[in-house]
């Protein structure tokens, strides 16, 4: 066998290809190995069922989904116009101050705009190890607490998500198929979720950020219903395992199997109310408006979930748009009513401090490599296990509608998966059945 000197080939050696192929899978090997030693003989489940999600993947690649050609033209033009209202207003703002447009897209437009023009504080990031002005969605935000820059970055978001929104609408549909497709990512994430992008041909996109609004330009094939599965408060019933796992603290899983963990937490809260103990009556209680366009049902929907993954009271307020105060005595009040959540944001940064690795019930590891101290660290670190869970338990259930789909005729299969949900198509008869499906 020739041994290859690779750090004396040159860029345009005839051999540089046929020496790379063979270090990309040498070198592949030689990691494989390297991770057999660390793991020993145990057992692989992550890994086994990440590999029998393979198949069930690819076959919804390879179907992707049908696309009502005039619905999608008419929701693009539904785009068109309102990116079209935005950017007017928008360049009204900008005029006020440099007499002139402003593209929302253009970073170094917007870095003169705001910090030249505007002098608002420069927010600096760091990537690949290197610090730079930034105007991306996280900086653009921190700008947003000066009340003068406010509706310039509200007119600024609008035009984004909106394009965002034209970008997945005008994505080419496959000329053979006639339908939109992706590819699913199995090891995306490091949560265990999966991640989408365009298809293998470069046709579709990442299904996965279809919104509510769009939805409708995806049909079923004829004779068939679209039908979904979406999980119920599935990230705060895992919140609420982990506390009561720990610390032997229930009250907060016990809140969300009540019935209704939004108007439950309402009336631990703000326990001074005229509360009955009927749900649907202390419903109406919760719903009614609280601050500005808020109900106490909605503080007690986004704060708590805000909460439970550490945010700070000043940043829930910038994003719920109310006074810091409010949410730090909501916060006070939510955490006094649930005390087990702040004992499992201790425990998670105790974790990190000491082992710097995390594993879930399923059986998933992580280690974490940023500063164990850091917020931005611990914060990943305490979304990661109820996330990881999320992820874990929909899998499963998307197997099953697959297995299933094979045994039955009337139905389909998958057409999409998106943690928390799972998109499926059915024959129509197969509605009327009265066996509940998966029963078996």
């Amino acid at each position: 066998m020739p041994l290859v000197a690779t750090h004396d080939l040159e860029p345009g050696d005839k051999l540089s290809r046929q020496v790379y192929n063979g270090l990309d899978c040498c070198l592949t090997f030689e990691v494989l190995e390297a991770l057999r030693g660390l793991q020993g003989n145990a057992d692989h489940p992550i890994y086994d069922f990440e590999r029998a999600l393979q198949a069930p993947l690819l076959e919804i690649m390879l179907r992707g989904f049908k696309v009502d050609e005039y619905s999608r033209r008419e929701a693009i033009q539904q785009l068109e116009n309102e990116i079209a209202h935005y950017q007017s207003i928008l360049n009204e703002f900008a005029a006020a101050i440099w007499d002139k447009p402003l593209n929302p897209n253009s970073p170094k437009q917007l870095i003169e705009f705001f910090y030249g023009k505007m002098r608002l504080p420069e927010v600096w990031i760091s990537k690949k190890g290197q610090s730079k002005l930034s105007t991306d969605r996280e900086a653009l935000e921190k700008l947003d607490v000066y009340f003068h820059a406010r509706p310039i970055i509200a007119c600024i978001f609008a035009i984004r998500d909106r394009r965002k929104q034209l970008g997945v609408l005008r994505t080419e549909v496959s000329p053979v198929t006639g339908r939109m497709h992706t590819s699913y990512n199995i090891a995306g994430t490091e949560s265990g979720r999966l991640s989408s992008s365009y298809s293998a041909d470069g046709t579709g996109t990442n299904l996965q950020n279809i919104t509510g609004a769009l939805r409708y330009a995806f049909v079923a094939d004829e004779g068939k219903k679209i039908c979904g599965i979406d999980l119920e408060q599935a990230e705060s019933r895992e919140v609420g395992w982990q506390c009561g796992v720990l610390f032997d603290d229930w009250s907060y899983l016990d809140a969300c199997y009540a019935g209704d963990l939004h108007t439950l937490a309402c009336r631990l809260i703000w326990p001074d109310l005229a509360w009955t103990g009927d749900l649907k009556r202390d419903r109406k209680l919760a719903d009614e408006n609280f601050y500005r366009e808020y109900s106490r049902r909605d503080m007690a929907k986004r704060g708590g979930h805000g909460s439970n993954y550490l945010g700070t009271p000043f940043t829930m307020a910038r994003h719920l748009k109310v006074p810091v105060k409010l949410m730090e005595d909501f916060q006070r009040a939510y955490f006094a009513a649930f005390s087990g959540i702040p004992k499992w944001h201790r425990w998670t940064a105790q974790q990190l401090q000491t082992t710097q690795r995390l594993v879930t019930p399923f059986g998933r590891e992580r280690h974490f490599f940023g500063r164990a101290r850091d917020d931005a660290t611990l914060r990943e670190a305490v979304a990661f296990v109820p996330q990881s869970c999320c992820a874990g338990s929909q899998a499963p259930a998307f197997v099953v509608i697959q297995n299933y789909s094979q045994s039955r005729k009337f139905v389909r299969s998958a057409m999409g998966f998106a943690t928390p949900s799972l998109t499926f198509c059915v024959c129509n008869h197969a509605c009327q059945t009265t066996k509940p499906f998966g029963r078996d």
